[in-house]
This record gives structure tokens, sequence and C-alpha cells, in this order.
């Protein structure tokens, strides 16, 4: 396949034009008097110029093959790929049934006037990440859920739509880019490495930062502050649901205390015991 590629370009690079051939076939500095005597020069010009053009698009397009993934194709890509780096960790690719959790992800979300989100829901067979999101392609978001966590606490379809609502606004609020980004890729996005040393030291650094993110240090407690204040926000018009997202952080607060399979989960979200008393309300003193 390799061996193909390399004769395609080396042809592209010798395929010529009729123009450029044509030009090439004719001598101009013999045909310069009939020329002026049969009033041709400006059509020979014109063939000229129109042979220039060709040669500096077809250059172009050559340079524009060497470009670095924009930020709007990078993403999906990434993610795509340290999904499938991980997993014989995360164990996605397992037969699984349909749980019908896109219904009702898609129903709180219209609840809440978040409309048209394009989401994927990738269930996980290992207790290794509870839950986690990852950002797709063109907009979509792909949210993972350990099917083992959630029959640990026997979530039922809100209550994970909960789940994946917080994992919605962490991506919303670029705090899952913020913690994965380097330095090296915003200078390295849409920029063309033609005739440069070609460096992908960012991928490495970003995959990196996807692995020690889901895996290792999470998220900080100000996100975490900040995405359960908003989770108050937007759930404090719908009292009852309001009431199952209070008792679903109980719930995991009591799993992550008492089994030793989810004792990282106060490392990636801290942690439930904390969201609780951020929720609750202030007592007052009299």
């Amino acid at each position: 396949m390799m061996f193909l590629n390399i004769v395609l370009m080396t042809f592209l690079a010798q395929a010529q034009t009729f123009q450029e051939k044509e030009m090439e076939n004719i001598d101009f500095k013999e045909l310069k008097n009939v020329l002026k005597e049969d009033f041709l020069e400006p059509v020979v010009e014109q063939k000229i110029e129109k042979v220039k053009e060709i040669k500096e698009q077809r250059q172009a397009q050559q340079i524009e093959k060497f470009n670095y993934p924009t930020e709007e194709n990078f993403w999906g890509f990434i993610s795509e790929y340290w999904l499938v780096k991980n997993a014989s960790i995360l164990k996605w690719d397992f037969e699984k049934p349909d749980y019908g959790l896109e219904g009702s992800v898609a129903e709180l979300f219209e609840k809440l006037g978040l409309y048209q989100k394009k989401f994927k829901i990738l269930p996980l067979n290992t207790p290794v990440v509870a839950h986690f999101s990852v950002p797709g392609n063109d907009g979509e978001m792909i949210y993972l859920i350990s099917v083992p966590f959630l029959r640990s606490l026997d979530l039922n379809k809100l209550e994970i739509s909960l789940l994946i609502l917080e994992d919605y606004f962490r991506q919303e609020m670029a705090f899952f880019r913020a913690n994965v980004n380097s330095p090296e890729l915003a200078a390295s996005l849409g920029q063309n490495f033609h005739n440069k040393k070609v460096s992908l030291k960012f991928v490495d650094d970003v995959l990196n930062n996807y692995t020690k993110l889901a895996f290792d240090s999470g998220y900080t407690f100000q996100q975490q502050f900040e995405v359960t204040k908003k989770m108050d926000l937007m759930l404090k018009s719908h009292p009852q649901i309001w009431n199952v997202y209070f008792q679903l952080l109980s719930k995991i607060d009591k799993l992550v205390k008492t089994n030793s399979a989810y004792e990282i989960y106060n490392k990636i979200y801290p942690s439930p015991e904390m969201q609780i008393k951020w929720l609750s309300p202030k007592e007052k003193v009299l």
C-alpha cells in the first residue's frame, strides 16, 4: 500500500496538463515575428498566464497535504484513537444489550432546554472508569458508562442520565480540554509542516493527558464545584429531578466509601461528599 502511495505521488508530481505540454512544445522565440504579424501575442500571453496559474494551484494543493488537522477535526480523531488504544482496559468491546439510555438522556436534555445535542453512549464492562466523556466528531459527545458501576448502585435511567448530564457540563464548560491540552497542541493545529521536521509530540502529550485524567488525576475541586453548582441551577426548576440528583450523590458517596473497586472515584470527581455539602441548604445560626 505504501509503495502504491509513493508511485501515485510520483505520478502526480510529474503529471502535466495539456496546456503545460503545449507551452513546452512551442518555441516562441522563433515564432515571435509571426505572432506579431498575426496579432496572436495576447493569446500566447494568456496561455502562458494560464499555465503559470495551473502550476501555482498544483503547488498550493501539494503544500496543503502537509497540514496538521484543524481543531474541528482533531478531537474526534484523538478520542477514538484513545478509545481503541485503551480497549483492553476500558473493555467497551463486549456483547451488550440495548439499555435504551439514548432516549432517556435526550428526554432529560430537552426538558432542560438542551436541544439537538449529538451524542453516543459507550457502555464499559469494567469498574475502572465509572463514567467519563470525551469529545467526538462534529460537536458530538461520547459518554462512557461502567455497567458494573450502574449495577452496583442499581441506577435507573434518570439517574444514569443525570451522571451523563454532569459529564456534558464538564465538556461544555471546557474543563475536559483544559485538562488534556498541551502547549504544543495550540501551536500545531491547522499549521503546515511542508519542508519542516514533523513532530507528533503534541499527539502523545494529549493521549497521555487523556489517560491521566480518566485513570488518575481527574478534575479539580474548583471544576467539580462549578459543575455541581451548574447542575443545581439547571435542576432547581425541576424539584423532583433535583431530589433524584441529590439522592444519587448520596448513593455514590456510600459506594465509594465501602467498595474498594471505586476508591479512585474521589480522585476523579472530588467528591460526592463535598457535592452534597455544596448542594445542602446553609444552616441558619440563631
